[in-house]
């Protein structure tokens, strides 16, 4: 899965496009922690129209952030999701619902300028 991970002024993107499975997810998340252990600052992921992953791995995607962030993490840091299409932002839904237990707010968003605006408000 290739993805790139590009400061921006006030958040951090991050592009990705592919097949992603959850180790794939984790290892850009442990690359994010690693560079802002205590998530001061918030992100927001770009999903590539080819972008594509699997319903089974979320519960596997929460448990490994959960472990890796929960003790050094900011709250009130949020990440958003800016899905390609509208089918993609349910897929992306149902992972955010999945995700309400992590420490922090994550949302789907089809708009980027939406997507901005939350995440630096």
């Amino acid at each position: 899965m290739p993805h790139k991970i590009i400061q921006q002024s006030g958040y951090i993107e991050v592009q990705v496009s592919g097949k992603m499975d959850h180790w794939d997810i984790l290892k850009i998340i442990h690359h994010l922690h690693r560079n802002d252990p205590r998530k001061e600052t918030p992100d927001l992921w770009i999903l590539d129209p080819e972008c594509d992953f699997s319903f089974h791995s979320f519960p596997m995607i929460v448990q490994g952030v959960l472990r890796l962030v929960a003790k050094t993490i900011k709250k009130g840091c949020r990440s958003a999701i800016l899905a390609a299409d509208e089918f993609q932002r349910v897929k992306v839904d149902l992972y955010c619902a999945e995700a309400t237990v992590l420490p922090y707010e994550i949302r789907t968003f089809t708009a980027r300028d939406e997507a901005v605006d939350w995440l630096c408000k």
